[in-house]
């Protein structure tokens, strides 16, 4: 029984002082750091907290007095960017030694775009950048004003002549599910006429989490993908998430080299790009992976893109108005919705970029040291080495939210991103697409599909908040990306006359 208290005892001792160690990595590179928990480290915090909020309890406490500050996510040293030149170094200057994100092995879907690292990451990126340019998204334009009349159509039905309550963000999300469909697939999803369509489920499915699957999820993230490197069998989305994606692309693929069907659409543009590889393509599997991220990444960002801004519009009266009358005479001149009438509404434009500098989409960006990475120090002091793997965190919604950088940064202002006005602020204080090389692939399309959308509502609706309803949207803690917890519910009223 001594032997056996001596040898817990002993366990004990050395699992504390293990930990203690893990947990001073930063301290004893002379990196500040917010106290952990001796057990957990900062996990312990997201129990509670979003990992925005930790992000902004870092930037809040060391932001002016160092470059870079510490945090930990179970075992594992993260580096929180403090200093917006050392943010410009890392995701464009110096790129070449942060190539890559940390990324999710262990499922057929995680062979996408955003995740790939390396020069898989690079040739792919390389293959499929045509395919984002402002002459491809043309093409695509008069489908999306496809639904958009759709879109319009469904909210005569349920605002009818009086007006009415709705809640917006599933609205959104089945316009931008149904626009998707239609881009990436050439498929009706239906989901504006009906709520329970399969695409509709599929997203549904894909963002709905409780606290426990979110910390599972962080633990995944975290170490079981290098696990599955080692070909243990770790999957980061259900099976039926994977078959179905599969099954469709399969689907999309055979009908449309058996009819020699052409939509110009995202799935044309892929096939096309399979062909002229000349059997080094993509495979099957590999395009079942780009749709899937395409899917995910455009209607649920899109989507609550929109809900923001229209909480944010019918919070700011005066600025819904201004916008409602920009789209009225770009209309009044072009007489209908063309890709160059949406081009001369440059407050529409703002709208959209002052929403997701208030609601982006990811709280952080994030990169991997590729080697050890020197930051000088301000003071001519010993310079910080980031270790080759660390985990380096770009605070996204910090910097958003600075008022050192946006003046009054809860108050919603259009006129923050007006040309003069960001000459005025660092080149990197606007991270709503990321930026560098690696930002955003789809950033000409999701912005294509909120303009449209937002035009074809604004003209014929005027949006309020309803009488005691909160000035302030909550947001989800069980996600990665930031979504609204309790929907956005709105007093949707038709306006006096129609914007033509």
């Amino acid at each position: 029984m001594d032997l056996l208290m001596l040898l817990l005892t002993s366990l004990l001792s050395f699992l504390l002082g293990y930990l203690r160690y893990r947990f001073s990595y930063w301290e004893l590179r002379g990196v500040p750091q917010l106290r952990p928990h001796f057990l957990f480290g900062h996990f312990f915090k997201l129990r509670s907290l979003h990992l925005s909020e930790l992000l902004q309890e870092t930037y809040d406490a060391f932001k002016g007095s160092a470059r870079v500050a510490g945090t930990y996510v179970f075992l594992r040293p993260m580096a929180v960017v403090l200093d917006m030149d050392l943010v410009k170094s890392v995701i464009i200057r110096d790129f070449g030694q942060f190539v890559d994100r940390r990324s999710f092995h262990g499922d057929l879907l995680t062979a996408n775009l955003f995740n790939l690292q390396g020069e898989e990451w690079r040739a792919l990126r390389t293959k499929l950048s045509p395919t984002f340019t402002s002459g491809k998204m043309k093409y695509m334009f008069g489908t999306i004003t496809q639904v958009a009349q759709q879109l319009e159509e469904t909210f005569e039905e349920l605002v009818g002549s009086q007006g009415s309550i709705l809640e917006l963000h599933d609205l959104m999300a089945r316009y931008t599910t149904d626009v998707i469909g239609r881009c990436a697939f050439g498929t009706e999803c239906n989901s504006l006429k009906d709520p329970q369509a399969e695409f509709r489920e599929v997203g549904r499915r894909l963002f709905r989490n409780n606290n426990k699957s979110i910390r599972w999820r962080i633990f995944k993230m975290t170490y079981l993908s290098s696990l599955a490197k080692l070909g243990l069998p770790i999957r980061i989305f259900h099976p039926d998430i994977t078959d179905f994606f599969l099954r469709i692309v399969r689907e999309t693929v055979e009908l449309r080299e058996r009819e020699h069907i052409r939509r110009n659409d995202f799935m044309d543009l892929l096939l096309d790009l399979r062909r002229q590889e000349k059997g080094r393509g993509l495979t099957m599997e590999q395009l079942a992976a780009q749709v899937f991220v395409f899917f995910v990444a455009g209607f649920e960002t899109s989507s609550s893109n929109m809900s923001y801004a229209l909480f944010e519009l019918a919070k700011n009266q005066a600025v819904q108005q201004k916008l409602r009358l920009e789209i009225s005479d770009v209309m009044a001149r072009h007489r209908e919705l063309t890709y160059e009438a949406m081009l001369e509404m440059p407050y529409l434009d703002q709208t959209i970029t002052e929403t997701l500098r208030k609601y982006p989409a990811l709280s952080s960006l994030t990169r991997l040291a590729s080697e050890d990475y020197e930051i000088p120090s301000r003071d001519g002091g010993d310079p910080v080495v980031l270790e080759k793997g660390t985990t380096v965190h770009i605070p996204v919604l910090a910097i958003h939210y600075d008022p050192a950088i946006y003046p009054e940064p809860y108050e919603f202002r259009p006129e923050r991103f007006a040309p003069a006005a960001c000459q005025q602020r660092h080149p990197t204080a606007f991270l709503g697409f990321g930026d560098g090389p690696r930002n955003c692939i789809g950033l000409r399309f999701g912005r294509m599909q909120v303009k449209v959308g937002l035009i074809a509502l604004l003209r014929r609706f005027r949006f309020s908040l309803p009488p005691g309803s909160p000035t302030q949207l909550a947001v989800t803690k069980t996600n990665v990306i930031l979504l609204p917890s309790g929907g956005v519910r709105l007093q949707v009223d038709p306006v006096e006359s129609r914007l033509m």
